[in-house]
């Protein structure tokens, strides 16, 4: 599956990479994680891993799985977030706002 990796604002800074549909998404994370931030994951740091297919939003791609089980698929794009943590666990998330909504 080939899969175009956003890595910046600009499309020039965007790359295609092609992975075998059986890959772990933990192993793409590491690998993204390699080539975007020169550095494999340590603790205190977190990678999230979203995926957009082009007619949607985006959406975190969960491991555990291999790519294809986590709902990726030929042509979606892809980006990598680096978090960085003092703990394993995830924050809950109540209410989400529009930046431009009105009160």
């Amino acid at each position: 599956m080939i899969l175009t990796v956003i890595s910046g604002r600009n499309e020039r800074d965007w790359f295609d990479i092609e992975v075998p549909d059986h890959c772990q998404v933990g192993e793409l994370i590491e690998l993204l994680g390699l080539r975007l931030y020169q550095s494999a994951s340590q603790e205190g740091i977190q990678y999230i891993l979203e995926g957009k297919f082009p007619e949607g939003l985006w959406f975190k791609v969960e491991e555990g799985a291999n790519l294809a089980e986590a709902g990726l698929r030929e042509g979606t794009c892809i980006r990598l977030q680096r978090a960085f943590s003092t703990t394993e666990e995830e924050a809950p998330i109540y209410g989400r706002r529009s930046l431009f909504q009105e009160t």
